[in-house]
């Protein structure tokens, strides 16, 4: 499938495919979850299978957030 794109073609989709690889880290970043580097390990490892992209995106809009913890302080 490669092997019939031009090179303009490359040129066009694979900063395409980067950008869109970017996304789910992007996303958990912005959002502040506590686990930005398991994140950015699926994202990457679903640059290669794709489907694991998906579970990074879902990871990236549902994991915790570091000031979304409730803490208990005593009263003085």
């Amino acid at each position: 499938m490669i092997s019939t794109l031009s090179p303009m073609e490359l040129l066009v989709l694979v900063p395409i495919a980067l950008l869109a690889l970017c996304v789910p880290p992007f996303i958990a970043y912005r959002r502040g979850v506590e686990r930005l580097g398991l994140v950015i390990v699926v994202s990457l490892i679903g640059a290669v299978t794709g489907l694991f992209w998906f579970v990074a995106l879902i990871m990236a809009v549902s994991m915790r957030t570091r000031g979304s913890g409730a803490t208990l302080r005593p009263s003085a």
